[in-house]
């Protein structure tokens, strides 16, 4: 059986490389000109950038980590801790753990009974019915309720809890406002927090998708290829790229879901075609700002998560890049990745973002010389987030598809490197089973 796969980052990757391990061909389309999708790597004067993603989860990503194992490359990880402290409003700072969320109770401000709800809500959480897999969207849509995150905390946890550990934990993460985010995936986040631990590649999490397609032929990956259409050919279907139409028994469409409903309009209701296209995304900015010398060596944490109750921040979170990821800089250099949140970027230049870049990182860690280089990563559609009701709408796309097409990508759950290899790999095993003798 041959498999096409449209998009190359680790959805589609994790297709491949499922379909390969079957004894199957997999063609992998990838309209960039590398693989790795939203965490591809891009190298800049000695300098590793991650365009995206940062760091995997551990116990909480099981897909990904069996799959690393299962390659002979799960040894290759480089442990991080994630030392953390929030800074907030009078520049008082209190140290945490993101491997360790319930090193947020010891926060000052907040009171005993603050810390109390913190607790009981945990508890109460472990021990009540949820998703197993905080990644798979089908068992997710069981537990949306409609609830957004915000009330939900408000009410379980209180204000303290909310603007001390919800907010930040959940700004650096997915960096829009928590009433726009459903509860079932932050739910069993929390009900598996003792499974976190955190790590990388040694060159960024785009090195993820290298080594799942690291066997396929060459000639069978083709980058630079945006698939333009496809079109059925008998029990069989056509894909078209670069001038070229390409045949194949069964196809995974792993892009973004608004090119996946542009793709399928043809073959699906207007009903899946609009469920794909109400796939919410926000605008996503992210700024790389370099330092040919590391200007704070003796930094006691390695990230910087600014808080209060002043409404909205700029920023969610500040990461010395040269801890997360060593190989990422030159030898005695730094890299400081700044993340925003969406609200502001509205009404901020290109310039705004990357001058507020520079202040917040002189405010977070200490004034510092001119940096090397300022790049800014800015997406107009760069995160999927699951609003309530999210879950629901999307899973039931699933049912809606022709025959021998499948659909990946992290927009099924929740935006993450786990998201898009539990749906590639998904996808891909069901083409398997309904091509079955």
């Amino acid at each position: 059986m041959k498999v096409i796969i449209i998009g190359g980052g680790p959805a589609g990757c994790a297709a491949a490389y499922t379909v390969q391990k079957a004894n199957h061909e997999a063609i992998l389309f990838e309209a960039s000109d590398t693989i790795g999708g939203r965490t591809k790597q891009l190298h800049r004067e000695g300098f590793n950038l991650g365009t995206g993603a940062l760091f995997l989860m551990g116990g909480i990503y099981p897909r990904t980590m069996a799959l690393l194992r299962e390659m002979g490359h799960i040894k290759k990880l480089v442990p991080w801790k994630g030392a953390s402290e929030l800074m907030d409003e009078d520049n008082s700072r209190y140290p945490v753990r993101l491997d360790k969320i319930f090193s947020f109770a010891k926060v000052p401000t907040l009171r005993s009974i603050d810390r109390l709800r913190l607790l009981a809500t945990g508890i109460r959480l472990f021990f009540s019915p949820g998703a197993k897999n905080p990644f798979n969207g089908s068992q997710l849509a069981t537990f949306d309720r409609g609830e957004n995150l915000e009330d939900w905390s408000r009410k379980h946890l209180g204000a303290r809890n909310y603007e001390y550990v919800m907010r930040p934990i959940m700004d650096f993460l997915y960096a829009v406002p928590l009433r726009q985010l459903s509860t079932p995936f932050p739910k069993a986040l929390i009900k598996q927090a003792h499974k976190i631990s955190l790590s990388t590649p040694p060159q960024g999490i785009g090195q993820i998708s290298d080594w799942l397609v690291e066997h396929m032929p060459s000639e069978n990956v083709h980058v630079s290829a945006p698939v333009e259409r496809i079109a059925r050919d008998g029990d069989c279907w056509q894909v078209f790229a670069n001038g070229r139409s390409f045949s194949g028994d069964a196809v995974v469409i792993a892009t973004e879901a608004f090119v996946a409903a542009g793709l399928l309009q043809e073959f699906i209701s207007p009903d899946a075609h609009q469920r794909l296209m109400d796939t919410p995304y926000t605008e996503y900015a992210h700024v790389a700002v370099a330092y040919e010398e590391d200007p704070w060596p003796d930094y006691p944490v390695d990230i910087v998560l600014p808080v209060g109750v002043d409404g909205e921040r700029d920023v969610g979170a500040m990461v010395l890049h040269g801890r997360r990821s060593p190989t990422s800089v030159p030898e005695g250099a730094q890299l400081v990745g700044v993340y925003f949140n969406t609200p502001p970027l509205a009404d901020m230049s290109d310039d705004d973002i990357k001058n507020q870049a520079v202040k917040q990182v002189n405010k977070a860690f200490g004034q510092a010389p001119p940096p090397q280089f300022v790049h800014l990563f800015r997406y107009e559609k760069g995160l999927t987030i699951a609003k309530p009701g999210h879950y629901q709408s999307l899973d039931k796309v699933h049912d809606l598809l022709p025959p021998h097409i499948r659909l990946a990508g992290d927009y099924f759950s929740q935006a993450g490197v786990e998201a898009a290899i539990y749906s590639g790999e998904r996808a891909a095993n069901d083409i398997l089973k309904s091509h079955a003798p």
